[in-house]
C-alpha cells in the first residue's frame, strides 16, 4: 500500500495538513506527528488549537527520534576516544590514518580535538544506523579500506573505555534501539535519514506531500524527492515577484524591505526566509529600521555560562591580574569577591597601566613602595585573594564536586542549566579520572553551544530557515540568500567522510540535498503561483568579500532561457551606497566641564599649554575629562615608564649630597648603575622580563654617557642646586603650576635643565621643540590662525634679520618666568647614543620672548576658562585618542559639534 499521501502545492502545505488532520481529529491522540522542524510543529499546535478543540497528537522532529535512548552523554564519548587515543603506545598499526603519531611533542590531553571529530564522524554515520566498525566493512573493496579498518581498530578501543566505565556509545544504542510502531504521520517532512526509515519498518506510517499525485515519480517511497528525477527537472522562475541580484547582504534586505513596500504586504501576510545567516541578521536591522519587529529564531547569541567558564578557566590556569580583571567583567563573579566590581577592575587596570602589576605578589610590592597608591593597591589585593581562595577550593575538589560548588555561588538562580547538564553528563567519569581540572574545564567548553535569542515583545514576522518554508502560509514569499553553497546547503566540513565515502555508505548526498532543495523552491513557488508573489533574492559578495555564484536551482533551465538567467545573473551590480559620501553610524557625546579645578580655583600645569596649543578638543578629553591610552598589557616599559625611571633615577642623584658631587665618570656610572638595578627590582621584583632587562642596559648606558657629560659640568664649576624644583604663579586668575627638573648655579648664573628620553636629540632641539618658524609650508592649527598671541619674532638659523615664530609649547620659557632671571635654559637629552646624548640650550632669551610667552600663556587661560575646545585639529603629530576617531577627523564623531564651538554656555 502506498503510504504517500499528495495533498497537491497549489497552496501553502501547512492548511493542507491541518485540514487533513483535523478531519480525522477523533484519532489525533492515538497518532505521533513528524515535522520537519521545531519551528514546523509549533505552527502546526497553532493552527490546530485555532480550529478548536480537540486532543493534539505528539509533535516531533527527525531529530529527536533518533536521540537514542540509554546511551552515555557526548561530553563521555569525547573523554572515552581521549583515553583511546592517548592510550595507543605504538602508532604503527594505524599508519593509514595517521602518517605520523599524533601525540609528539604533545602535553596529555592533545587528544580532545581529534576525538570530538571523531565522535561527529559517529554522528554523521548515524544516519544510516552505522558505527564505525560497521562503515569499515562497508568500504573493504574501497581504496580507503586499509583506513577504515584502522578507525574501526580505534573505535574497539574506545569502546572498550566505554565498557569498563560502565556505558554504551549513541551509535551502537541506536542500532539496538526497538523499532518504532503505531501511527506516525510525516507532515511535510521530505529530509530525513535512512536510520529513521530503518525504526519506522513496521510501523504504520502515512507520509503528506506537497505535490500533486501527477508528480508521484518525483518521489521515493517515504515522500523524499528522488535525485535522478529532480536533476532533469526545469524550475521556472515566479511570475509575480521575480529574482533579484543584489551586491551583498544588506543590500539583499534593503531590497527585501523595497519589495514589501512595493507590494504593500502586511506582516500576516508576509513569509520570510533566509538560507543564510549574514543576511538574515541584516533582514532583521532592515525591517527593524523600517519599523517591523522580526525575530530570527535560528539566531544563537553567544552562552553566558560559557563565555564565564572559559574566563574563569583562564584564571584557574594563569591567576594574575589579566584573567582577573576579565573575570570581573561578568556579573556572576560579584558573587565570588563580594560585588564593587567596577572598582576592582578600575583598581587592578590602574595598576597594571602604572607599575605593570601581574599578580598579588606585585600588588604588595606597590603598596610598600608607592604610598599613593595604596588605597588602590588594598583593593586589588583584596581582591586577588578572594580570587584565588575560590580557586584553591575549586583545585582541591574533584572536578564535578568543585563545579557543583562554584556554581552554586555564581549561578544561584539556577540559569545556566546548560553547563550544569554537562558537568552531570561526565561527573561519573570525571569522579573517576586522575586527569587535571585544565582538562575537564576544555571537554565542558566544548560542549557548550550557544543560546537561541529571546523573541522580541511586539514580533510580528520570523526569518525562517529553509527547512521551514513549506509550513509557512503567507502569501507574498521573500527568501533571501539564493547563493550556492546555502541552496542547496554543504553537507558539513567533516575530515573524515569526502563525498565519494558518503555515497558509499549511503548518508545525505549532494545529489540528494540537491533534489531535496529543488522540491522545496518549486513548492513554495507553486503553492504562490496563483494568489500570491515571490521574490528571490541573492548576493554578487559575502561578508568577506569573497565573490559568491547564483544557486544551481536558480539556472535549472534550458536553450535560451538558460542564456537569459546566466547573463542576468551574472551581471555587474553596484552597491547601493556606491558613491555615497561616508556616515557614521555612532557619535558620542563628551560630558562638558571645567578643566582642573581644585580648591575652588582652576590649575594648570605648564607641560599642559603644549597640549591646547597642539589640539584644544583633545587637551579637553586629556585635562578635562582626564581621558589617557593604556598599556596594560605591555610587557615592558613604554616611553613613559622609561622616562619615569630615568627621571626618578636622576632625582635621587640630584637629592644625594654626596653622589652629586662625584666627578668622574667611573664612579658616576657605579652610582647609576647600582640605582637601575634597584628601580628594576622594585617594579619587578625578582621576575624581570627579558625585554625590561634590556631596557635596562640600555638606561645604563644613557646614563653612563650622562656621567661623561656630567664631569665636564661639574669640572667647569657648574653645582646642582635643586632638584624637582615645585613652583606656582598667578595667571589670567588661574594657578600655573610646574616641577623643573634640575637647577644649576655657578656663582651669580642660575640655568634651568628639564630632562628628556628622546632617542634623538636633532630635530628636538630644546628651541624647536617649542617654536615654529612661520613658512608657506607651515601647517598652523585651525584654532591658531589669526591668534596674534600665539606668534613670537626671534632669530632662527643663519638670519640676520628676526622672523616671525609659532608658540608651539610654553614648558621651559615658563620656568624661567617662574624663576625670574635666568642665565641659561635648555634640555639635556638623554640619547639612545654617544652623539645624542647631550645639552641643547635655548640661547638668548631677551625680555620679548618672555613678554610673548607670557601672552601666549595667558591667550591659552583664559581659552580654557571660556571653555573653548573646538575645532579639533586635523591632524596632530602625536595623537593619543586615534582610537577615539575610528579612522575618519575626530570632529566627525562628535554629538552637537555646533555646543562646543562658542566655550561654555553663558
Amino acid at each position: 500500500m502506498d503510504r504517500r499521501v499528495f495533498l497537491g502545492w497549489d497552496r501553502p502545505l501547512l492548511g493542507r495538513v491541518v485540514e487533513w488532520l483535523w478531519a480525522r481529529r477523533e484519532e489525533l491522540p492515538h497518532w505521533q506527528v513528524v515535522v520537519p522542524t521545531a519551528q514546523a510543529g509549533r505552527r502546526v499546535r497553532e493552527a490546530l488549537a485555532e480550529k478548536g478543540a480537540c486532543l493534539a497528537p505528539r509533535v516531533v522532529t527527525p531529530g529527536q527520534l533518533l536521540v537514542p535512548e540509554g546511551a552515555v552523554s557526548r561530553g563521555v564519548e569525547v573523554a572515552a576516544w581521549v583515553e583511546a587515543l592517548e592510550g595507543v603506545d605504538d602508532w604503527t598499526p594505524f599508519e593509514a590514518v595517521f602518517r605520523e603519531p599524533p601525540h609528539e611533542g604533545e602535553a596529555p590531553g592533545w587528544g580532545l580535538s581529534l576525538a570530538r571529530s571523531l565522535v561527529d564522524l559517529e554522528r554523521s554515520l548515524r544516519e544510516n544506523t552505522l558505527a564505525i566498525p560497521q562503515a569499515a566493512k562497508w568500504m573493504e573493496s574501497s581504496i580507503e579500506a586499509e583506513r577504515w579498518r584502522a578507525l574501526a581498530e580505534l573505535s574497539r578501543r574506545r569502546d572498550e573505555v566505554l565498557r569498563q566505565w560502565g556505558g554504551t556509545g549513541a551509535n551502537r544504542a541506536l542500532a539496538e534501539a526497538p523499532k518504532f510502531s503505531g501511527k506516525w504521520i510525516f507532515a511535510g517532512v521530505w529530509d530525513f535519514p535512512e536510520a529513521l526509515v530503518q525504526r519506522m519498518e513496521v510501523a504504520e506510517v502515512t507520509c503528506l506531500l506537497a505535490a500533486p499525485e501527477s508528480e508521484a515519480a518525483l518521489f521515493d517511497a517515504w515522500g523524499r524527492p528522488l535525485p535522478e528525477a529532480w536533476a532533469k527537472q526545469t524550475l521556472d522562475w515566479p511570475e509575480v515577484g521575480g529574482v533579484h541580484l543584489t551586491a551583498h547582504a544588506r543590500h539583499q534586505a534593503q531590497r527585501a524591505v523595497e519589495q514589501v513596500a512595493a507590494a504593500r504586504t502586511k506582516s500576516d501576510a508576509l513569509t520570510l526566509g533566509c538560507a543564510d545567516e549574514e543576511t538574515a541578521s541584516e533582514l532583521v536591522r532592515a525591517f527593524q529600521v523600517a519599523g517591523w519587529q522580526v525575530h530570527h529564531p535560528g539566531a544563537v547569541t553567544g552562552s553566558g555560562a560559557r563565555a564565564w567558564l572559559k574566563s574563569w578557566r583562564r584564571f584557574v590556569l594563569k591567576p594574575e591580574a589579566a584573567e582577573a580583571i576579565d573575570l570581573l567583567g561578568f556579573a556572576a563573579t560579584s558573587a565570588l569577591v563580594g560585588g564593587q566590581r567596577a572598582q576592582r577592575v578600575e583598581a587592578l587596570s590602574r595598576l597594571r597601566d602604572a607599575w605593570l602589576v601581574r599578580d598579588e605578589v606585585d600588588v604588595k610590592r606597590v603598596a610598600a613602595m608607592d604610598a599613593r597608591s595604596a588605597g588602590l593597591a588594598e583593593l586589588a589585593e583584596e581582591t586577588l585573594s578572594r580570587l584565588l581562595q575560590w580557586r584553591g577550593g575549586f583545585l582541591r575538589l574533584s572536578f564535578p564536586e568543585a563545579m557543583a560548588n562554584l556554581m552554586d555561588r555564581v549561578d544561584a538562580a539556577g540559569e545556566w542549566g546548560g553547563l550544569r547538564e554537562a558537568v552531570d553528563g561526565i561527573s561519573v567519569v570525571a569522579e573517576r579520572s586522575h586527569r587535571p581540572t585544565s582538562y575537564w574545564l576544555d571537554l565542558v567548553l566544548g560542549e557548550l553551544t550557544g543560546q537561541v535569542a529571546q523573541v522580541p515583545e511586539g514580533r510580528v514576522v520570523d526569518v525562517l530557515g529553509w527547512f521551514e518554508l513549506l509550513h509557512a502560509d503567507g502569501e507574498h514569499l521573500v527568501m533571501a540568500g539564493l547563493n550556492e553553497g546555502r541552496v542547496p546547503s554543504p553537507s558539513g566540513a567533516n575530515p573524515w567522510l569526502s563525498e565519494g565515502v558518503r555515497e558509499s555508505l549511503e548518508l545525505g548526498s549532494e545529489a540528494q540535498r540537491g533534489a531535496r532543495d529543488a522540491f522545496v523552491l518549486r513548492a513554495v513557488m507553486e503553492a504562490r503561483r496563483e494568489s500570491g508573489r515571490v521574490d528571490l533574492l541573492l548576493a554578487k559578495s559575502g561578508g568577506d568579500g569573497d565573490a559568491l555564484l547564483p544557486s544551481r536551482l536558480l539556472l535549472a533551465a534550458e536553450g535560451e532561457e538558460l542564456a537569459r538567467r546566466v547573463k542576468g545573473l551574472f551581471q555587474g551590480v553596484e552597491p547601493p551606497d556606491a558613491g555615497v559620501a561616508f556616515e557614521v553610524d555612532w557619535r558620542w557625546r563628551p560630558e562638558r566641564r571645567e578643566v582642573r579645578v581644585k580648591e575652588g580655583r582652576q590649575s594648570l600645569s605648564v607641560s599642559a599649554f603644549k597640549d591646547y596649543l597642539a589640539c584644544p578638543f583633545r587637551f579637553y578629553l586629556k585635562h578635562g575629562l582626564g581621558m589617557s591610552r593604556s598599556e596594560p598589557e605591555r610587557v615592558e616599559w613604554n616611553a613613559r615608564d622609561f622616562g619615569n625611571v630615568a627621571h626618578e633615577i636622576l632625582e635621587a642623584w640630584g637629592l644625594d649630597p654626596e653622589a652629586r658631587e662625584l666627578n668622574k665618570r667611573e664612579a658616576l656610572q657605579a652610582y647609576f648603575n647600582e640605582q637601575v638595578t634597584t628601580k628594576l627590582a622594585e617594579r619587578f621584583g625578582d621576575r624581570v622580563p627579558l625585554a625590561a632587562r634590556m631596557q635596562a642596559e640600555s638606561l645604563k648606558q644613557r646614563l653612563g654617557w650622562f656621567a661623561r657629560w656630567q664631569g665636564a659640568q661639574h669640572a667647569e664649576g657648574w653645582r646642582v642646586e635643586a632638584v624637582e624644583k615645585k613652583f606656582e604663579f598667578e595667571l589670567a586668575g588661574v594657578t600655573v603650576r610646574g616641577t623643573i627638573d634640575r637647577i644649576d648655579r655657578r656663582g651669580d648664573e642660575i640655568r634651568v635643565l628639564d630632562y628628556k628620553t628622546f632617542a634623538k636629540l636633532q630635530g628636538r632641539e630644546v628651541r624647536t621643540s617649542h617654536v615654529s618658524k612661520v613658512t608657506a609650508a607651515l601647517r598652523i592649527p585651525e584654532h591658531l590662525e589669526g591668534v596674534k598671541a600665539t606668534r613670537v619674532s626671534m632669530f632662527s638659523g643663519q638670519s640676520k634679520n628676526p622672523s616671525e615664530h609659532l608658540w608651539r609649547d610654553l614648558q621651559v620659557p615658563l620656568y624661567a618666568v617662574a624663576l625670574g632671571e635666568v642665565s641659561a635654559m635648555g634640555y639635556f637629552v638623554l640619547g639612545a647614543s654617544e652623539g645624542e646624548c647631550d645639552g641643547s640650550w635655548w640661547g638668548p632669551f631677551d625680555e620679548e620672548q618672555r613678554e610673548s610667552a607670557v601672552a601666549c600663556a595667558t591667550w591659552v587661560l583664559e581659552q580654557v576658562k571660556a571653555g573653548v575646545f573646538w575645532p579639533p585639529a586635523k591632524k596632530t603629530k602625536y595623537d593619543d585618542f586615534e582610537a577615539l576617531a575610528v579612522g575618519r577627523p575626530l570632529e566627525d564623531l562628535v554629538m552637537n559639534p555646533n555646543d562646543w564651538r562658542d566655550g561654555y554656555p553663558a
